[in-house]
C-alpha cells in the first residue's frame, strides 16, 4: 500500500513532467519535443512557486529530485525574476487573486514560453474568470499550455504524517476576539486541505468528531462538501481508475479530535530520537538547526536535512535516545571496517587519498575502490550528521536533566507535592520551562489537588524563573470543562522503566570527538550500557485510545479503559460513552445528518462485517506532535492483522511553542 507521501511525490512529479506520467509524451510539448530532439530528451522548464507551495515540495523534494525532473531553476513568484523566454515554466500556487495577477504580469512580460499554471487546491470559478479575462484583455491566453487543480496543499513531512501548514491554530480557534466570520474561514481553510488529502489517499472514509468544538464543524462541513463531490460532480475525482474503486471497498474511518482533549502529550518530555529532536530544535520542512558552543565562545548553527529515505533515520526515528546513540556507534564502527578495507586494497592511507590509488594493485581490487567510494563517502556523511545531532541531543540532555524529567513524567502517578517541589528547586535542572511542564502534567494528572498546594508549587515556579502565563490558561480551560470533561491524561504510572534515578546518565561521556574522523576506538555501546533499560512504557495516548475505539476493536476494549484513566481515577465506560456521543457521517449514504448514539454502532459495522477496521485516518484540530504520531504508528504495527493509520493536524507543533500559545492566549481572556 503506498503511503500518503509516496503519493504526493508522485503528484509532484506527474506535475514537474507537464501533467503526464514519466517518461510519456502526451502533453503537447512533450510531442513537440520528443519529435526535435528524440525520445528520452529531458523538457528542461523553470519552476515557480509561492512560499507555501515551496514549502509543499521542499518537504518532499530536494534540489538533486527537481533536476532529476527536468527543472534547471526554482525561484519564488514573489521575487524578482528575469526572462527566459525559450524555456517552459511550471507554476504551483495558491488559488488567490494575487497571484493571479502576478501570472498575468509574467506572461505580459514574456519572461518564458508556455505557461503550464497548477494551483494546489481548486480554483473558485470567479477566480478562473477572473484570470480568463485577465489574459484574453492582454492578448496572451494562448500562451498558457494548462491549468489545472493539483490538490496537494498539504504537507508530508513523514510517510503517513501530514500538517496543513496552519500555525498557532489552536490560538486562533480559542481567541475570545475571534469573530464568527474569520472561525468559518479557518474551518473552511481545514475541511479544504482535507479534502486534498482524501482526494490524494482515493478514499471516501467515514467521519467521526466529538461534540461542541471545531471538530465537529470541520465534519460537518467536510462531510456537505464530499456528498456535493459526490452527488453533483460530472467527473468523480475519487475513482480515477479501477484499482482505486476496489480500494473504496475498505473505506477507512476518519477520525476528527479537537486539541482539548489531551494537552499534556504537548508538553511531555520525549526520549525517542525523533520526538527528542522536535522537542529540543524544532523539525521545521524536514530540517534540523542546531547552534553549537565550541568551547571558546564561538556560537555556530548547522542546518541538516532530514531525509525520509535515509535507512538509518527510518529505522531509528522512533526508538529511545541511548538505543540509537549505540546504532550510530555500530554503524561508524562498520564504516570504519570496510574503509580499512578499501583504502587497504588501494594502498592508501584514508578514503581522502583514493585519487592516489596504487596502480600496482589488481584490476578488480581497483575497480571496487572506486566504485564503492561515492557509496561510502554518502554513508560517512550521513553517519557524520546523526553523530552530530546525538552530539548536541546528549549535551543538552546533560545539561536539563531531561532523563530524570523523563523519568518522574513516566511515573508520574506516584509524584507527590514534595517530589515536584524538590524538582522545581533543584538548581541542578537549569531549564525554568522544563520545570513548567513538569509541574503543568502533574496538574494536569491530579484532578483533587488542593489550592493550597497549588500556589506552594507556583510560587516555586516564580522564584525558578517561570512565566506562568501559560499555566494559568490551563486552569482557565480547566474551569470551563472544555478539557476534563471527558479524557483527561494517560495513566502514566502503569509503565516500566529504570529503577531509581540516580544519576542516569552517569556513563555519559561527549561524543563530540567522535565526529567525523572516527579516530576513537571506545565504543558508545559501553557508554549507554546501562541507559537501556530508561525507555518509555507501552501506554496508549488518550488519542490513540479513541482511534481504536473509532476502529472497532472490541476485543481490546478492557485496555482502552487502562489506558484512558488518568492519576485521578477513571473507568472504562468513560471513553466509550465519549466515542458513542460522537457525531458520525457517512458522505455516501443518501440521507443527510450525522448517525449518533446507538448509530455509531451500526455505521462501524458497515465499515467492515468481517471484524474491525483496519484503516483509519487520524486529525487533530490545532496541533499535533510526533509523540502521537509515534503513539499511533506504535498501536498499528502491533495490532494483528497489522492496521494502516494516517496521522495529520493543523500544525506540528512542539512544547515550547505550544506553551507560547497558552502564554498569549491567557492574556486576552
Amino acid at each position: 500500500m503506498e503511503s500518503l507521501r509516496q503519493r504526493q511525490i508522485a503528484s509532484l512529479v506527474r506535475m514537474l513532467h507537464l501533467n503526464s506520467e514519466p517518461n510519456s509524451t502526451d502533453s503537447s510539448y512533450a510531442a513537440t519535443e520528443s519529435k526535435s530532439n528524440g525520445a528520452g530528451v529531458p523538457i528542461w522548464k523553470v519552476l515557480v512557486f509561492d512560499s507555501f507551495c515551496r514549502d509543499v515540495v521542499s518537504t518532499v523534494l530536494r534540489v538533486n529530485d527537481l533536476r532529476d525532473n527536468g527543472v534547471t531553476v526554482h525561484m519564488l513568484l514573489e521575487s524578482q525574476r528575469s526572462s527566459i523566454s525559450d524555456v517552459p515554466a511550471v507554476y504551483f500556487v495558491q488559488p488567490t487573486t494575487e497571484n493571479i495577477k502576478r501570472i498575468v504580469d509574467d506572461i505580459v512580460r514574456d519572461l518564458y514560453e508556455l505557461y503550464y499554471v497548477n494551483f494546489s487546491t481548486s480554483l473558485p470559478r470567479t477566480l478562473l474568470e477572473d484570470f480568463a479575462v485577465q489574459t484574453t484583455a492582454s492578448g496572451t491566453s494562448h500562451q498558457i499550455a494548462q491549468v489545472y487543480d493539483q490538490y496537494l496543499n498539504f504537507l508530508c513531512p513523514e510517510e503517513n504524517m501530514f500538517s496543513l501548514h496552519f500555525p498557532n491554530t489552536f490560538e486562533a480557534i480559542h481567541n475570545p476576539s475571534m469573530t464568527d466570520t474569520a472561525m468559518g474561514a479557518l474551518i473552511d481553510r481545514i475541511v479544504t486541505a482535507l479534502f486534498s488529502v482524501l482526494l490524494t489517499l482515493k478514499t471516501i472514509p467515514t467521519i467521526c468528531a466529538p461534540r461542541g468544538n471545531a471538530a465537529e464543524m470541520v465534519a460537518t462541513r467536510l462531510d456537505a462538501k464530499l456528498r456535493e463531490h459526490i452527488m453533483n460532480s460530472r467527473h468523480n475525482l475519487f475513482a480515477d481508475s479501477a484499482e482505486d474503486i476496489v480500494t473504496q471497498s475498505r473505506r477507512p474511518v476518519l477520525v476528527l479530535l479537537d486539541r482539548d482533549l489531551d494537552l499534556s502529550s504537548m508538553l511531555t518530555h520525549s526520549w525517542t530520537y525523533q520526538a527528542l529532536i522536535h522537542d529540543l530544535y524544532d523539525i521545521q520542512l524536514n530540517q534540523v538547526s542546531i547552534v553549537q558552543d565550541d568551547g571558546s565562545g564561538r556560537i555556530s548553527k548547522r542546518s541538516y536535512d532530514i531525509n525520509t529515505n535515509d535507512a538509518f533515520w527510518e529505522s531509528n526515528a522512533m526508538l529511545p535516545f541511548p538505543e540509537v546513540a549505540i546504532n550510530i556507534d555500530d554503524a561508524s564502527n562498520a564504516f570504519k571496517r570496510e574503509a580499512d578495507e578499501i583504502t587497504r586494497m588501494g594502498g592508501v592511507k584514508s578514503l581522502d587519498e583514493v585519487g592516489d590509488l596504487n596502480m600496482g594493485a589488481s584490476t578488480k581490487q581497483l575497480q571496487r575502490a572506486i566504485t564503492t567510494l561515492p557509496e561510502l563517502t554518502a554513508r560517512k556523511a550521513n553517519i557524520d550528521m546523526h553523530m552530530n545531532i546525538a552530539t548536541s541531543l546528549l549535551e543538552m540532555i546533560k545539561e536539563r536533566q531531561l532523563d530524570v524529567l523523563f523519568q518522574m513524567e513516566e511515573q508520574l502517578g506516584r509524584q507527590t507535592k514534595v517530589s515536584i517541589l524538590e524538582a522545581i528547586n533543584d538548581p541542578e535542572k537549569k531549564n525554568p520551562q522544563d520545570k513548567l511542564r513538569l509541574f503543568a502534567l502533574y496538574m494536569l494528572a491530579n484532578d483533587g489537588l488542593r489550592p493550597g498546594d497549588i500556589e506552594e508549587c507556583e510560587a516555586a515556579l516564580k522564584l525558578a524563573g517561570c512565566d506562568l502565563a501559560s499555566l494559568e490558561y490551563i486552569r482557565k480551560l480547566r474551569s470551563l470543562n472544555k478539557m476534563n470533561a471527558s479524557i483527561t491524561s494517560p495513566a502514566l504510572g502503569t509503565g516500566t522503566s529504570a529503577g531509581p534515578s540516580g544519576d542516569l546518565l552517569g556513563k555519559f561521556s561527549s561524543i563530540s570527538n567522535r565526529l567525523a574522523g572516527f579516530t576513537d576506538s571506545s565504543s558508545l555501546g559501553s557508554i549507554f550500557s546501562n541507559v537501556r533499560n530508561l525507555l518509555p512504557s507501552r501506554k496508549q495516548l488518550p488519542v490513540t485510545c479513541l482511534v481504536e475505539s473509532a476502529m472497532g476493536n472490541r476485543a481490546n476494549a478492557g485496555g482502552l479503559g487502562a489506558g484512558l484513566r488518568s492519576a485521578a481515577g477513571g473507568s472504562s465506560s468513560t471513553a466509550a460513552r465519549m466515542f458513542e456521543d460522537f457525531v458520525h457521517f457517512d458522505p455516501k449514504q443518501a440521507r443527510r445528518g450525522n448517525l449518533a448514539g446507538s448509530n455509531a454502532n451500526a455505521l462501524r459495522g458497515s465499515l467492515a462485517a468481517d471484524g474491525a477496521a483496519q484503516e483509519a485516518i487520524v486529525f487533530v484540530v490545532g496541533g499535533g506532535n510526533y509523540v502521537e504520531y509515534q503513539n499511533l504508528m506504535e498501536f498499528a504495527q502491533r495490532s494483528t492483522p497489522r492496521k494502516h493509520i494516517v496521522y495529520g493536524s493543523t500544525d506540528i507543533v512542539n512544547a515550547s511553542s505550544f506553551l507560547a500559545q497558552l502564554s498569549r492566549l491567557n492574556g486576552t481572556s
